[in-house]
């Protein structure tokens, strides 16, 4: 009878830490959650602001918008002119 006495007050002990734990965690999850969102909201903005600053910043030295450069080099205009094709001869090898 000693052996199943412990198992039931392991059983009732483990039961009742697990009650425990989830009545924190469930007291707990809505602040959590409240203070993970309000971060959330906090990050965005403080985003945006950095973002209209450095534009702002940005259209200062811009003296207009639409003066953008745009490179695209296509396979057939990579070369300037003619390719050479040169061959290699070993000069310190070479026999005579």
């Amino acid at each position: 009878m000693n052996g199943d006495l412990k198992k039931y007050i392991y059983v009732i002990g483990t039961v009742c830490v697990v009650f425990f734990v989830v009545a924190i965690v469930l007291r707990v999850l809505p602040w959590l959650l409240l203070a993970g969102f309000v971060a959330y909201i906090i990050t965005k903005i403080v985003r945006f602001v950095k973002g209209k600053s450095e534009e702002k910043d940005s259209s200062k030295f811009d003296t207009s918008k639409n003066n953008e450069y745009n490179y695209s080099i296509s396979n057939d205009e990579y070369t300037n002119g003619e390719v050479i094709d040169v061959e290699y001869e070993d000069v310190d090898n070479k026999k005579d």
